[in-house]
C-alpha cells in the first residue's frame, strides 16, 4: 500500500514538472515573439505620403479631399479615391489650402496623424482636431489637379426606309477650391435627313452654361455668376442670353449624394430668327433650379438636373429644361451615358406664316464619355 501511494505521488510530481517546463518555454517564446508591421518609409520631399488603415504606405500627389473622400495620384495606381476614414496618416510636400467647418481657411504644409491635423507655416505649427476639417486642395492656382472634366459623343446613323444622321456632343469642365466651384458645360444636338440631295435639318440646338459658386458655409453658397446662351432652330431662337445670380443651399452633401437647390433673379435677352411677328425680347427672370447627383454604386451614377425660368409672356412665359439619366463607368476613365433631355417653352414664337413650334422637345441620347 505504501509503495502504491509512493508511485502515485511520483506520477503527480512528474506531471507537475512537465507542466512547469512547458509553461516556462511558452513564456520565453511569447517574450521573443514580435508583431510585424510595415516599416515607416523615409519621407522623400519629392512626394506626398499617404498611410492607410491597413498599414500600407503610398507616395504620390494629394489632389483634394472633400465630402469625406481623398483623391490621391500615384505612378503605380494613377488616381485613386479613398474613403477618408481609411486614411490614418497624410503628409504633404507642398503648401495646401485647408478649410475648416467654421469657414476658416489656413495654408501650409500638412500632417494628419492620430486624429489630429498639423499645419506648418512660417516655421510654426498649428494643431487642430481632425473633426474640424472640411476640405483640402492645392494652394497653387496653376495645378491641373484643381480641374476635372468630361467629353461625351453620341452618334446615330439610319439608312433604309429612314435616312437620317443624328449626333450630340456634351463637354463640361469644373474647377474647385476650398471657397469656390466653377462650372462650364456645352451641349450640341444636330439631326438631319439624308434621303436626297436636299438635306433637311431636323434639329439644330446648342446650349452653353457657366456659373461660379462661392461657399459661404457648409450648407449655404452664393452663385455669384450664372450665364446661359441658347440657340434653337426648332424654337425659332437665334440666340438667348441669360445673366444673373442666385442663392444656393446644400440639402444633402456627402460622398455619395449631392442635392442642391438655387433661386435668384436674372436678366434675359432673346433674338428670334428673321420673319417673326415678335421683336427681340428683353425680360426679367426668376430662376429656380435643383441638381440631384447620386452614386448608386462605385460604377453607376444617377443624375437629375432641372432648371426653370419665369419670364415675360413674349419671352416664352416659362422656360424649363430637364436633364436626367445614368452614367456607367466602363474602364480607363470611359463611361457609357444614357441621358434624357426635355426642353419646354410655354409660349413659343413662330416664323411668320409658319406653323407654331411645339412647346415640348424630347431627346434620349446614348453616348460614350471620357473623364479627364
Amino acid at each position: 500500500m505504501r509503495v502504491t501511494t509512493l508511485n502515485i505521488v511520483n506520477k503527480y510530481l512528474l506531471l507537475a514538472l512537465v507542466l512547469i517546463t512547458f509553461n516556462s518555454e511558452g513564456q520565453q517564446s511569447s517574450e521573443h515573439t514580435e508583431v510585424w508591421s510595415p516599416p515607416t518609409p523615409v519621407f522623400s520631399q519629392q512626394f506626398d505620403w499617404l498611410k492607410l488603415r491597413s498599414g500600407e504606405w503610398l507616395k504620390g500627389d494629394i489632389i483634394s479631399m472633400y465630402d469625406d473622400e481623398l483623391e490621391f495620384e500615384s505612378d503605380e495606381f494613377d488616381t485613386i479615391t479613398f474613403d477618408w476614414d481609411k486614411v490614418t496618416e497624410l503628409r504633404s510636400r507642398f503648401d495646401q489650402q485647408i478649410r475648416f467647418a467654421n469657414g476658416e481657411v489656413k495654408q501650409g504644409f500638412l500632417i494628419v496623424k492620430d486624429q489630429h491635423l498639423v499645419i506648418i507655416s512660417g516655421g510654426t505649427e498649428q494643431h487642430y482636431p481632425l473633426s474640424e476639417l472640411l476640405s483640402i486642395t492645392s494652394s497653387s492656382d496653376v495645378r491641373k489637379e484643381l480641374w476635372d472634366g468630361k467629353v461625351s459623343l453620341g452618334l446615330d446613323v439610319n439608312t433604309g426606309n429612314v435616312s437620317q444622321l443624328d449626333y450630340s456632343v456634351n463637354a463640361r469642365v469644373q474647377r474647385r477650391t476650398p471657397f469656390t466651384r466653377f462650372n462650364v458645360e456645352f451641349t450640341y444636338n444636330y439631326s438631319k435627313s439624308t434621303e436626297d440631295e436636299n438635306e433637311l435639318v431636323i434639329t439644330d440646338a446648342s446650349r452653353l452654361t457657366s456659373n461660379l459658386d462661392w461657399f459661404y458655409s457648409r450648407k449655404v453658397f452664393f452663385r455669384v455668376f450664372d450665364y446661359e446662351h441658347v440657340t434653337d432652330l426648332q424654337q425659332n431662337i437665334k440666340s438667348k442670353n441669360t445673366l444673373g445670380f442666385s442663392l444656393g443651399y446644400h440639402i444633402f452633401q456627402n460622398k455619395r449624394l449631392q442635392w442642391d437647390v438655387t433661386l435668384g433673379p436674372s436678366y434675359q435677352q432673346t433674338v428670334y430668327n428673321s420673319n417673326t411677328d415678335e421683336n427681340d425680347q428683353k425680360s426679367g427672370v426668376i430662376a429656380l433650379g435643383t441638381l440631384f447627383d447620386y452614386s448608386i454604386s462605385s460604377r453607376l451614377d444617377f443624375l437629375f438636373d432641372y432648371q426653370l425660368q419665369f419670364v415675360e409672356e413674349k419671352s416664352g412665359k416659362r422656360n424649363s429644361r430637364l436633364k436626367t439619366g445614368f452614367e456607367f463607368e466602363l474602364q480607363n476613365d470611359f463611361e457609357l451615358d444614357v441621358i434624357f433631355y426635355w426642353d419646354r417653352v410655354v409660349k413659343p414664337v413662330a416664323v411668320t406664316g409658319a406653323t407654331l413650334p411645339q412647346e415640348n422637345d424630347y431627346k434620349l441620347v446614348l453616348s460614350l464619355g471620357y473623364d479627364f
